[in-house]
């Protein structure tokens, strides 16, 4: 009987000590000041120089309080050599993609880019920064490091792997950029559940398939992936058309779908994305999708476009008063600025009408390489819409004047307050689109690039790509993007649209003023290792990285530009891309 009770005691003190250790435990890790640890796999990494890499990142949050995204909490690194000497402490920020609750673990997954300078070894340390205010690790935060060999971007490894195309320009920076373009499009793969390329996106703060982006890059990048690939992705926008014809801005893996109204280009950039997707297989035209064949879904964008966004008195297309080619109205200082409402100022830009007629004319030259009795008299009808365009275009935006086009006209304004302003603005995108339109003969073209000049001068701007010179005044645009002058879509730098003149005057023949400013824009790429959606008057960085909207221009731009220099093999592997000069 003593025995039992005797073990019976020494069991109980046995519990005691135990619930005593994991208190303690507890306490240590509650108490000792780590209120956020960061874990992350993997653990070692090899990758080129730029190159997205995921990771699976763990963050416990010992606080009360949650880190929530949109509060100025971001990760980011410290950066290294290999015998822990300090390179870099402030670096590249990630966006927090998820709620970090309270007393609560958090995983997710965060694509992180490495674009120091020098290739080598390195250990990187991730951290949480809380901008303008700390950093976790002087917090006592726990940080997480990693093992990197950065592989150089300009390397035969890279040209081996990656760079199937390549146009030897005989300028070292043109040829440079090459390998920054394809590793932009590498990390704007967006990927199904499969591991399949869903899409390309934009950039790296966009998780969705764009259709205005993929019409400016898909001339580009069908020269690295399968057009099969490419075709999917535009299939997309054809599996999410309206009933009626109308084309959605945006999907995502998930199915979900987005339309900014206040623009009317997606319906063009459908029909350019498409013509340049079916140039060299123009059966896929007649393949069916939801019924309806790919050329049916095309022209019914089109003529949603005529039916739904046409003034029949002016015979132009209209869309709301945004910046040029922007997506976003003079209207709310929020979201809603990206829809039309009882707000909305309806405009007829040069930009909406541009597109809209570069895209009649290719979806002309469908009918035309498919060559059917049938389809003559859809063909007609489209190229009397395409004359009514092209000729109020030229009468009505044209200032003659100036030496180029308004950015738009306000009906209800006539001659009023708008118009007096913006007759003193450049609107360089909306231009270049004309050029490519056809709506400036050779001596236009000519003065619009003198005026272009004098215009940089005054302003001391280092690249063609600010999208209006001058921009619209202090709080024109309530939205905090565009409020400022030479921000954003209002006078931002813009390679996406600086790319659009160049690409304007290869095509009509000013190939040295055109090789000029691809140079410009082409160093400052090189010169940051990354290729930005857009800068300020500064050249400060803003936006996404990796920009693949510019990207894939600036690509199309040297092909353009250089493609007598290709090698036989590479010629036949261009798919007939010097017949690209035709397009328009």
């Amino acid at each position: 009987m003593k025995t039992v009770n005797g073990n019976k005691l020494e069991h109980n003190s046995i519990i005691r000590r135990l619930v005593l250790l994991l208190l303690l435990v507890f306490l240590q890790l509650t108490c000792s000041g780590v209120d956020v640890e960061i874990r992350c796999q993997p653990e070692q990494v090899s990758a080129f120089q730029g190159e997205k890499v995921v990771f699976t990142m763990e963050v416990a949050n010992h606080m009360v309080g949650s880190i929530r995204p949109g509060t100025n909490h971001f990760i980011s690194y410290h950066l290294y050599d290999p015998k822990g000497k300090l390179i870099s402490y402030d670096n590249r920020r990630f966006r927090i993609p998820r709620v970090l609750r309270r007393k609560k673990t958090t995983t997710f997954q965060l694509p992180v880019y490495f674009d120091y300078s020098q290739s080598g070894d390195y250990v990187v340390e991730f951290d949480i920064v809380k901008e303008g205010e700390f950093w976790g690790s002087s917090k006592n935060w726990k940080t997480s490091r990693v093992k990197l060999y950065l592989k150089p971007l300009f390397s035969g490894e890279f040209k081996k792997k990656y760079l199937s195309f390549f146009c030897s320009t005989g300028n070292v920076l043109l040829d440079r950029e090459q390998y920054l373009l394809r590793m932009t499009l590498k990390n704007s793969e967006i990927l199904d559940a499969n591991g399949n390329i869903f899409g390309f996106s934009p950039g790296s703060a966009y998780p969705q398939v764009w259709v205005r982006d993929t019409a400016t890059f898909i001339a580009y990048t069908k020269r690295f992936y399968p057009i099969q690939t490419l075709a999917r992705s535009v299939e997309l926008f054809l599996e999410h058309q309206g009933v009626d014809g109308e084309v959605v801005d945006w999907v995502d893996v998930s199915g979900e779908t987005g339309k900014n109204t206040v623009e009317t280009d997606q319906e063009s950039s459908l029909v350019l994305a498409a013509y340049e997707t079916g140039r060299e297989n123009t059966q896929w035209f007649y393949k069916k999708v939801k019924g309806k064949t790919v050329l049916t879904r095309l022209e019914m964008a089109l003529e949603w476009v005529w039916k739904n966004k046409r003034s029949p008195r002016h015979h132009l297309i209209y869309s709301g008063f945004t910046a040029d080619w922007g997506d976003i109205e003079n209207t709310y200082p929020d979201q809603r600025a990206t829809k039309l409402s009882d707000r909305s100022t309806p405009v007829f830009s040069i930009y909406t009408q541009a597109k809209y007629i570069q895209a009649i004319d290719c979806l002309i030259k469908i009918f035309k390489q498919l060559n059917s009795s049938k389809q003559k008299e859809r063909m007609q009808k489209w190229a009397e819409r395409l004359l009514t365009l092209k000729s109020q275009s030229k009468t009505l935006l044209y200032l003659e004047d100036k030496g180029y086009f308004i950015t738009h006209i306000v009906p209800s304004d006539s001659r009023g307050k708008y118009y007096r302003m913006e007759k003193e603005m450049l609107a360089v995108g909306g231009n270049a689109e004309a050029i490519i339109a056809d709506l400036m003969d050779h001596s236009q073209v000519e003065r619009f690039l003198h005026v272009l000049e004098q215009r940089r001068k005054k302003y001391g701007l280092q690249t063609v790509s600010f999208t209006l010179i001058p921009p619209y005044p202090q709080g024109f645009f309530p939205h905090p993007l565009l409020i400022r002058p030479w921000s954003y879509q209002n006078g931002g730098q813009w390679d996406w649209i600086g790319a659009r003149v160049v690409k304007a005057l290869f095509l009509r023949g000013f190939k040295k003023e055109a090789e000029n400013y691809l140079l410009e824009i082409v160093r400052k790429n090189l010169d940051r290792f990354n290729i930005n959606e857009w800068e300020d008057r500064n050249g400060s960085p803003q936006g996404a990285d990796f920009y693949v909207g510019a990207a894939g221009l600036i690509g199309e731009c040297i092909f353009l530009g250089y493609r007598k220099k290709l090698n036989t093999s590479q010629k036949k592997g261009m798919m007939d891309y010097p017949s690209f000069q035709q397009l328009y």
